[in-house]
């Protein structure tokens, strides 16, 4: 199959749009994989007792793989930072330790290995606790320690009571906010991004949409099209690209670029990633409808970010979040003796056991953000049993919109979709 035989009208390079879908994850990502590949590094050094340098990806695994003090899903990022390790070609890899590499971390499957998570009683790490949530007799106290703390310049205490209110009342992430805003106000429809997106397609998603891929194929033809001197170049560097990641390491001939078999091979990612990026374009918002009494406090929070950012350079988001995060740790310490602690992460996890006592597991993930539209999404949040007394009543509910009908379609495709290949391998983003 050639890419050049699909009708088409000119667009963007295909060369450019190839340089730019292959970056698997974000810069702020790769930061982060990066400084955790080196600690993993310095670890298995440690362990083994030679220098960081002379540790390989394989021994890196070996040692994941049999340590029970971290838990499944430490392990899952663990194994996705040395995957971008394995991939950066700036990482100066043996071909046979990188090769090597590359069939261990296919065959580490975290939730088979030792875990503090199936050993009782074992001294494991510190690490935040799952599916934690704000019980309904903590929130007024909770509002009381704030409402009774110090005024300062930026009111922090009052920006935080804003902020629990909304994401009690909508489940957005923290981070969220900073993007949010009305898409309709006088309908309570609040727009999100969805902050967890993957960029590269999980080795799982084998239910690709066919309208999905029959919109991929007409882009490439359309990009071949705007720029058909680098359909060779591009076809080698996804064979190689597939190759690094799922099979061997030999360039094909240029001359049988267009004809080899591999050629089918190089499409098919093609196809795959550019039917990523589509799927990916139709959940990158959700709306949710506010309930009528929970529109006022998200009005006021989607202000307090608003109003915050426009102050300056130096007014950034983490700055909101971290202002807004000591003065909660302050309004518990004040008000529980025994040492609770509640983060605004909790609010997440609160507003989905109200929205899981009143949806089904399906709508309840699409109105959380995720992608995977099943009920193991919402594992890690709590349960319906600790919903609010009336927490349903106000839990948010899907908007009325043509984008919320798109992801529902989506929701329903990847249940039933047909099954295509999978490739290469999941890089989740670090919580």
């Amino acid at each position: 199959m050639s890419i050049s035989n699909y009708p088409s009208s000119p667009t963007q390079q295909l060369s450019v749009w190839y340089a730019k879908a292959v970056i698997p994850v974000s810069d702020k990502t790769a930061t982060k994989y990066q400084r955790c590949y080196r600690m993993l590094q310095t670890r298995t050094a440690l362990a083994l007792g030679v220098e960081p340098a002379d540790v390989t990806p394989t021994q890196i695994l070996n040692d994941l793989d049999t340590d029970p003090t971290l838990a499944i899903g430490t392990k899952c990022v663990y194994r996705s930072a040395i995957v971008w390790a394995l991939n950066q070609p700036d990482y100066d890899f043996h071909d046979q330790d990188r090769s090597e590499g590359l069939e261990a971390v296919r065959d580490f499957n975290p939730r088979l290995s030792r875990s503090k998570d199936k050993i009782a009683d074992v001294i494991s790490r510190r690490s935040r606790e799952s599916a934690r949530f704000i019980p309904e007799a903590d929130l007024k106290p909770i509002l009381d320690g704030l409402l009774s703390a110090n005024r300062s310049k930026q009111d922090w205490a009052a920006k935080t009571t804003t902020w629990l209110i909304a994401g009690l009342a909508t489940g957005a992430r923290p981070g969220e906010w900073e993007n949010a805003y009305w898409q309709d106000r006088e309908r309570g429809i609040l727009r999100l991004p969805n902050a967890k997106l993957k960029k590269q397609p999980p080795i799982a998603w084998a239910h690709i949409p066919q309208r999905l891929l029959t919109r991929a194929e007409a882009d490439l033809a359309a990009m071949a099209e705007a720029d058909p001197g680098s359909v060779t170049a591009v076809l080698k560097a996804a064979e190689c690209d597939m190759t690094l990641v799922a099979r061997n390491f030999a360039f094909f001939d240029e001359a049988e670029a267009r004809t080899d078999p591999a050629n089918e091979i190089a499409f098919e990612s093609l196809r795959r990633l550019r039917a990523w990026e589509l799927h990916n374009a139709g959940l990158a918002w959700r709306d949710i409808a506010v309930h009528p009494r929970r529109i006022g406090a998200v009005d006021g929070h989607l202000h307090n970010v608003q109003a915050y950012l426009a102050g300056g350079s130096d007014q950034t988001f983490k700055r909101l979040y971290d202002g807004c995060r000591k003065a909660l740790t302050t309004a518990c310490e004040l008000m529980f003796e025994d040492g609770r602690l509640y983060s605004l992460y909790d609010t997440r996890s609160t507003a989905a056991a109200n929205i899981k006592a009143t949806f089904d597991p399906e709508v309840a993930a699409m109105l959380m953000g995720h992608y995977m539209k099943r009920r193991r999404s919402l594992k890690h949040y709590a349960g319906p049993e600790h919903a609010f007394r009336r927490g349903g009543r106000f839990a948010p509910r899907a908007a009325d919109t043509q984008k919320q009908s798109e992801q529902v379609e989506q929701g329903t495709e990847q249940a039933s979709g047909p099954v295509a290949p999978s490739d290469g391998l999941s890089m989740p983003t670090p919580r």
